[in-house]
């Protein structure tokens, strides 16, 4: 699978994996947008594949990402974060777009 898609595809899973918090009462997700939310997830998802393929499958870089998305210094699933992550992978897709549609030169193993 192309890292585009692979991205893609992880994100919308990543998304639905939360997607119960926006149901429950008293958790943070409850008063945020389920759409934007989904949008900056699957975004996300889609650069921190890109730099999973650029570490040739280490996953220091793709964990670092993750933390610091989930860091309190930046309030997750807020319309303005979500859509500028949207706009940072269409960024990241395009100026990368031949390694990210095609499947040579992928990482298609995490390294020890």
């Amino acid at each position: 699978m192309a890292p585009l898609w692979a991205g893609l595809v992880v994100g919308a899973i990543w998304g639905l994996w939360h997607l119960p918090a926006f149901f429950l009462s008293g958790t943070p997700q409850s008063a945020w947008g389920l759409l934007p939310f989904l949008a900056g997830t699957v975004a996300t998802s889609v650069i921190i594949t890109g730099l999973f393929n650029a570490a040739r499958g280490s996953l220091l870089l793709p964990v670092l990402a993750h933390a610091r998305r989930n860091s309190p210094l930046w309030p997750d699933a807020q319309p303005h974060d979500s859509w500028f992550f949207v706009g940072l992978a269409v960024l990241v897709v395009g100026l990368n777009l031949r390694a990210f549609t095609r499947c040579d030169g992928a990482a298609t193993a995490v390294i020890d």
